[in-house]
């Protein structure tokens, strides 16, 4: 899902596997850990012995391919951010969703916005995570009442089966509205959902992030971006 698909379409002489799947595709590891891997490994062994490729196993396995070297922390500003309640967080390894919102008009449709977020959420097959999921968007355009009223319920409404499980509803952007969507779905709407609305930080889908608790001094919260994709500026925030 994140590069073209292989272009080779000669001979193959075998197959390697590394990362925390290969453990169960070599029968290194046996006990599962709640999520797909060990399926998953076994059926790659299934298929790599039904294709006739030798199956080669490393001298060292490595458990964590990509996640260990991707990971890289920013801190948040308090100023434009939005917790409530305030023991809502931490949260670790929340996954995101980016749905494919278009933010120029003057005004937002809400409808579209709940259908573009539930789609998202059911093309990574979220919709009854057990877990919340974070939902990174672009904001464009002003924030007048009528377009964070559009926006926040749309928001609400493609997000329903998560929050009907008490998962807190996480919102992140790039721009800085974090707070004032905060307080538009707490004051404005009157949702008692426990809410996460931070700015200024630029996530993709396949992400995963950490938020951290609130730091007392500064009304700031640390947030850990694992990420298979480095904004530019990354180098920078590690």
């Amino acid at each position: 899902m994140r590069t073209p698909p292989l272009g080779h379409s000669g001979p193959v002489d075998g197959l390697t596997f590394s990362g925390g799947v290969s453990e169960f595709v070599y029968g290194r590891q046996t006990g599962g850990f709640g999520d797909l891997g060990q399926f998953l490994g076994a059926a790659l062994r299934h298929r790599v012995a039904a294709s006739g490729i030798p199956l080669l196993e490393p001298a060292a396995g490595i458990r964590a391919t990509v996640i260990g070297a991707s990971q890289y922390t920013i801190q948040v500003s308090g100023s434009t951010i939005f917790l409530s309640p305030l023991d809502v967080v931490p949260l670790r390894n929340v996954p995101v969703v980016a749905p494919d919102l278009s933010m120029d008009g003057a005004d937002l449709d809400s409808a579209g916005v709940g259908a573009a977020v539930r789609a998202a959420i059911t093309r990574h097959d979220l919709l009854d995570a057990e877990s919340p999921v974070a939902l990174a968007f672009r904001w464009g355009g002003s924030a007048t009442f009528r377009r964070l009223q559009a926006f926040c319920g749309g928001v609400v409404e493609g997000m329903r089966s998560s929050l009907e499980r008490g998962h807190p509803l996480v919102l992140v952007s790039d721009g800085d509205i974090g707070g004032l969507l905060g307080l538009h779905l707490r004051e404005d709407m009157g949702l008692s959902i426990p809410v996460i609305s931070i700015d200024g930080v630029e996530l993709r889908e396949f992400d995963y992030i950490d938020i951290g608790s609130l730091i007392p001094t500064s009304g700031a919260v640390p947030v850990v971006i694992k990420s298979l994709v480095f904004p530019a500026s990354a180098a920078q925030r590690v």
